[in-house]
């Protein structure tokens, strides 16, 4: 399902690692500049998406990344807080359609991992993209699940008192 995106409208690319498959949505469809806010028309795309992720039980990581351009907005005081409330955006559409929200981690890189060269606008709107990162069963680490209640509590352990100072001789 995902191939008429991928080879029609070129708004996701998939990939696939030995670990990892990894979900590359281009971040123009999604979102006008310099804002978090979904656009009208990333409603089909990502809800298709979440469609194929829903049934699965992977744990998936949404990661949101920006160019270099910088930011200083009373909402995004910098391109990390865009790119995180980005993922974030993109996390709720899923679970609201029908992921399992527990299955989901969201990440704001920022402009600190570009695809492209930031210098001309082609290179910088490749680096404005949201990449669904869908782990592998055994990829997703305890902590990934949030599962405190089963957790060894850490017990922290006193330094061992030093003895009194001897009286000098």
């Amino acid at each position: 399902v995902l191939e008429h995106y991928v080879n029609h409208r070129h708004e996701v690319v998939v990939r696939r690692t030995q670990s990892w498959l990894e979900i590359e949505i281009r971040t123009d469809i999604l979102f006008p500049s310099g804002v978090a806010k979904l656009s009208p028309d990333a409603d089909t795309t990502l809800r298709s998406v979440a469609g194929i992720l829903a049934p699965f039980p992977n744990p998936l990581r949404v990661e949101g990344y920006t160019d270099d351009k910088p930011i200083n907005t009373s909402v995004f005081p910098s391109n990390w807080e865009l790119s995180a409330a980005r993922a974030a955006s993109v996390a709720r559409l899923f679970a609201d359609n029908g992921v399992d929200p527990n299955r989901i981690g969201i990440m704001g890189w920022g402009q600190y991992r570009p695809a492209a060269d930031n210098a001309n606008e082609e290179g910088r709107n490749r680096n404005r993209r949201v990449l669904v990162v869908v782990l592998g069963d055994q990829q997703g680490p305890a902590r990934f699940y949030s599962d405190a209640d089963r957790a060894e509590p850490a017990v922290a352990q006193a330094a061992p008192a030093s003895a009194p100072d001897a009286p000098a001789p």
